[in-house]
């Protein structure tokens, strides 16, 4: 995991408190959807884009964005409405849809404003947010309200009359930076046409402009309403269109591959039990598979546009090897060529023995494909399902495989009827335990697997009792990382000491699908964007 600095110095002001620790902004780096972009603000180091999910921030030096996780983590302000960068005093103010907060810039802490005696009875009424050298202003209709900027109390429009003509409003859809908002001067690269202030493409997907605002340094930068921006350069009026984070909100299934880059999908199956997603209950140009490059911070969105006759969303585990990527969902194996762009499925009218797939494992050539009956083999070479000749995997026909993992002698499977070793060169099954595991990992020659209890089992000895309420683990050295509904909770296993992780660290959401480490980082997906978190700084067994 890389991390995408805002700039240099960073003393007070990137110290985080939480339930933990004393977190540096470097500590967590989050990846969101950020839907609406509803306000932007600027300081001197960063353009700020206020949205329906948190803030994200565009270094102006790295020429990078990220979310903030200085600025969102303390709050959960949902649909931030307003936004703006107190320059006389080095604060940050904030309107959301259930108040009005403020902080200087080197705090952690959020301060509430209240309207108290002021007129104003709602923060929808709000249309415009300022500021002055002596005051914070709110614009509603056609009034106009002075606050102290100190201590948020109404002041007499009499005594802050001297400074009406110094108030710089701010950038905000629902003030005067969301109004007659025209992009037609410009042109953009690429598959799209501008229109007034709307971009379409040529598969018709619409994008509507909902701010303007001209940086310090001239930049234009026009926010929409699906978290795209549109950014011009000055004195030019060509627009680049840029991605600034997940395209969902659901994050079930991750995956790194060996180029660098971060794949992300959700199954809605697998996060609820219920139905199956499909294109028919969504817009054909809505995203379902995000891939991150994470050293440019590049994002490229896949949509359904060019799967004519495929219609599951459900993503339940990806697999790259060379230029291919595999994707297991409900309704078979499918797979992209990144070289040609093309796109191709195998599923059951193929030779599987279900469409539904769980996990896929590469070995000697062939993918191994978990599903609802069993296991399949395919060839890498001409993506066929290979025929169980010998009806080595027979056994397997009538039980859910949930999980696999491999080494070089054997494939691990936990099915519902138990967790089986099959070894690769014999093809002979042997069970090794009756549990229904619905995750395994190996470790040490070791398996470990959760039933909800958490397991280390080793053939031939008794199982051993790690932890309860187990939803998915990781293990890192002496470390185990699990999911627990809400909360992530790592066990040292050497003194068992126990540490818990919730939204108040830095995890985006209160449902936390899945979990998975390496030595120096952990990362979580929820239901509200995926988050990475460099654990090593605070827990190194070495210290």
């Amino acid at each position: 995991m890389k991390y995408y600095g805002f700039y240099l110095v960073i003393i007070i002001s990137g110290i985080i408190n939480s339930q933990n620790f004393h977190y540096h902004e470097d500590d967590w780096y989050v990846l969101k959807n950020p839907n609406t972009i509803n306000a932007i603000a600027e300081d001197n180091f960063n353009i700020y884009f206020a949205t329906d999910n948190g803030i994200f921030q565009y270094n102006k030096i790295m020429e990078d964005f990220k979310y903030s996780y200085l600025l969102s983590s303390q709050f959960k302000f949902t649909q931030i409405r307003h936004m703006i960068y107190d320059s006389y005093r080095d604060y940050f103010w904030v309107i959301h849809t259930n108040g009005i907060h403020y902080k200087s810039s080197v705090s952690s802490i959020w301060q509430e404003m209240l309207l108290y005696n002021s007129g104003i009875f709602s923060y929808y009424e709000i249309d415009d947010i300022g500021i002055s050298p002596e005051f914070i202003w709110l614009r509603s209709i056609s009034e106009i309200y002075p606050f102290n900027p100190f201590t948020a109390k109404l002041v007499s429009l009499e005594d802050a009359y001297n400074d009406i003509e110094s108030i710089q409003w701010g950038y905000s859809q629902f003030g005067d930076a969301g109004n007659n908002i025209d992009i037609s001067p410009f042109s953009i690269d690429g598959e799209w046409a501008i229109n007034f202030n709307t971009i379409t493409n040529k598969d018709g997907q619409n994008i509507a402009t909902t701010i303007y605002m001209k940086d310090d340094n001239r930049n234009h930068w026009f926010g929409t309403n699906v978290g795209y921006i549109l950014k011009g350069v000055p004195y030019s009026y060509r627009l680049d269109l840029l991605k600034i984070g997940l395209p969902f909100d659901h994050v079930t299934t991750s995956y790194q591959d060996k180029e660098g880059n971060w794949w992300f999908g959700d199954s809605r199956y697998k996060r609820t039990g219920e139905g199956i997603s499909s294109f028919n209950n969504m817009a054909s140009d809505t995203p379902f598979i995000a891939q991150w490059d994470e050293e440019s911070n590049e994002w490229t969105y896949y949509n359904s546009k060019r799967l004519k006759y495929f219609k599951n969303t459900d993503i339940n585990t990806i697999l790259r090897l060379g230029s291919t990527v595999y994707f297991g969902t409900m309704a078979g194996l499918l797979f992209l060529d990144l070289l040609t762009e093309e796109w191709n499925i195998i599923d059951n009218t193929h030779g599987l023995n279900d469409s539904a797939i769980w996990d896929i494992i590469e070995y000697n050539n062939s993918l191994y494909v978990a599903t609802v009956k069993g296991i399949n083999e395919i060839s890498i070479i001409n993506h066929s399902v290979i025929p169980n000749e010998n009806d080595s995997y027979k056994l397997l026909y009538e039980y859910n495989i949930y999980d696999m993992d491999a080494d070089s002698n054997y494939l691990y499977l936990s099915t519902s009827n138990g967790l089986f070793q099959m070894n690769w060169t014999t093809k002979k099954l042997t069970i090794i335990s009756k549990k229904e595991l619905k995750k395994i990992k190996i470790f040490n020659n070791s398996i470990y697997g959760t039933d909800d209890i958490l397991w280390h089992i080793e053939k031939g000895k008794e199982e051993k009792y790690i932890t309860s309420d187990v939803h998915d683990f990781d293990i890192c050295s002496s470390y185990i990382w699990s999911s627990k509904k809400d909360k992530a909770v790592l066990l040292d296993t050497r003194t068992l000491q126990e540490w818990e992780y919730t939204q108040i660290d830095g995890i985006p959401g209160k449902n936390i699908y899945s979990i998975n480490c390496d030595q120096e980082w952990v990362w979580f997906l929820t239901n509200e964007g995926a988050a990475f978190y460099n654990w090593k700084q605070y827990h190194n067994e070495n210290k």
